[in-house]
């Protein structure tokens, strides 16, 4: 069978989450069902957090193992690495699929872990899947995290979850599914004790989304100080290092943002020649020891390679041998050498940028948002955002302007838009500012709103903390990579202590990065679904 062009494609460009799953049950009404007939495929995947090894993987339809409307179609036991290979007879209908995984800690701690994988129509249209075509079948704490806030917005029905309403998801609870997955992490990696007052990890995550005001419209998350007082011993360091390191890795950061897309025969990047520019930040954090103190870090550092071509197979190769890689769908692999022959590994996702953030007749740009390390004895995780645009486009930042005065947070804004930006890391972790942007002719500036001005999320009884205006801008010279603006800001840090550094965004981006020289210091701002990141994932599908 093949996959229906609404179901593989899906913008996100989004309604906002509710109206979407209310659509999603007139328009869906197929999804509980379980079909006629049933198509045989396999699915391969891995149990991470750490690599989970002899966890029990089920696959369901309908619901999460052991939630009402589940039905169990397949089972398999994880081996090195995690990895699990099972195969499946799915229904021809359109009901959701899930993965789910529960295994023991060597402390005793019981891990349930989910993850959405789509509808079983689609699924079962490509026969044979990996994590390259869906990386959702990593089963790990982000899409657990994910499915607890979907829970708590659908009143526990997946009926009529749809790739749809799950993008819609990813894209407008970005701050809050991350709090919950550092706290997940935190548990079963035996970094924190899990509180005793719950069966397992999703038992945990779901009161967490639970007792938590969610994103969007008029309110403001309390997702962050939730999981902080959900562990009775704090665990802040930890969680604050995990947001961070989670954001960074080349494992989860797809799934933050298109876990649910099947990227099996999905051509998104047009074959031609491209100029990757963009700005590559290290972390301090290792993959092996993800909430461990940061090691001092290396500046963020912008990459602009104009050399890189995309062939009609969506192997990525340039003339200067700098970038080579794969893209499949939306799906992307890169490696990376920087101008002073560091390299990198990095996956993640594309999108396509709106066509007012470019000059006119430039053609199609794309963002770029991965995660990856640094390549070396001890591998640092690192952030990618980059921009894939022919050699003759320039931004248009005033372009972003066509949605101002729209906010997804509640944030009041005389002029421009706000935007919610959640701070991750040791130096920012738990600091939300309260922004409002406005675009310039060659950048753009931000403010304090009026209605938020910045809180440590960690710590709420603080006094309220504030933030300078400060404008981020394109560099001159002979190379300025124009999609990479920056400028120096003065940001509330932990402990309300201010800290100086620089500001860096990259045009498409869903955070700002702030990089600090005391201490040393990078930290991602990451943000909800608002003007500055709105893309499309195909040209053809440009909303719901």
């Amino acid at each position: 069978m093949k996959p229906s062009t609404a179901t593989l494609f899906r913008s996100w460009t989004l309604l906002p989450l509710a109206a979407a799953l209310a659509l999603s049950f007139s328009a869906c009404s197929s999804g509980s069902g379980g079909g006629g007939g049933g198509v045989a495929s396999t699915l391969s995947g891995a149990v991470i957090d750490g690599p989970i090894v002899g966890a029990t993987i089920v696959i369901t339809t309908g619901a999460p193992l052991n939630q009402p409307g589940a039905t169990q179609v397949g089972t398999a036991t994880s081996g090195t690495g995690g990895a699990y290979t099972v195969s499946v007879t799915l229904p021809s209908s359109a009901v959701p699929v899930f993965a789910n995984a529960t295994a023991t800690t060597p402390s005793g701690t019981s891990v349930v872990l989910a993850s959405y994988l789509g509808s079983a129509n689609t699924v079962s249209a490509s026969g044979t899947l990996t994590a390259t075509n869906i990386p959702n079948l990593v089963v790990s704490q982000v899409t657990t995290a994910a499915l607890a806030i979907y829970q708590r917005l659908s009143g526990g029905s997946y009926a009529n979850l749809t790739t749809a309403v799950y993008a819609a998801l990813l894209s407008q609870h970005h701050d809050d599914i991350l709090p919950i997955a550092a706290a997940i992490q935190a548990v079963t990696d035996d970094l924190c004790t899990k509180p005793a007052n719950f069966r397992d990890t999703k038992s945990m995550a779901e009161d967490i989304a639970n007792i938590s005001t969610l994103a969007g419209g008029t309110t403001t998350s309390t997702v962050t100080t939730s999981t902080s007082k959900t562990f009775a011993t704090r665990c802040d360091a930890e969680l604050q290092n995990l947001t961070l390191s989670i954001a960074s890795n080349e494992t989860w950061a797809p799934e933050l943002d298109l876990g649910d897309i099947n990227q099996q025969g999905i051509t998104v990047l047009a074959a031609g020649n491209y100029t990757l520019q963009g700005l590559i930040t290290q972390t301090g954090l290792f993959a092996d020891a993800p909430a461990s103190a940061p090691s001092a870090t290396v500046p963020p550092s912008p990459f602009n390679d104009t050399t890189v071509t995309v062939s009609a197979s969506g192997q990525i190769t340039s003339t200067d041998n700098n970038v080579t890689g794969s893209v499949v769908g939306n799906s992307v692999l890169l490696n990376v050498t920087d101008a002073i022959k560091n390299s990198y590994t990095f996956a993640g996702k594309l999108g396509v940028l709106p066509a007012t953030f470019l000059s006119t007749g430039a053609g199609s740009g794309y963002a770029v948002r991965a995660g990856g390390q640094a390549n070396g004895t001890t591998p640092t995780l690192s952030r990618l955002d980059a921009v894939l645009v022919p050699a003759s486009a320039l931004p248009v930042w005033t372009g972003v302007a066509s949605n101002s005065g729209q906010s997804e947070d509640g944030l009041a804004c005389q002029t421009g838009f706000g935007v919610r930006l959640m701070g991750n890391g040791s130096t920012v972790g738990g600091i939300v500012l309260g922004a409002c942007v406005v675009p310039q002719p060659t950048g753009l500036a931000l403010s304090q709103s009026t209605s938020m001005g910045a809180e440590d999320e960690y710590n709420m009884n603080n006094a309220p903390l504030s933030f300078g205006p400060f404008t981020l801008t394109q560099g001159t010279g002979a190379n300025p990579m124009p999609f990479v603006i920056s400028g120096t800001a003065t940001l509330p840090g932990l402990n309300m202590a201010s800290v100086s550094g620089t500001a860096y965004y990259v045009m498409g981006a869903n955070e700002i990065v702030f990089g600090s020289s005391s201490p040393s210091s990078n930290n991602l701002f990451t943000m909800n679904e608002n003007p500055l990141d709105k893309l499309q994932e195909t040209q053809s599908n440009q909303d719901h």
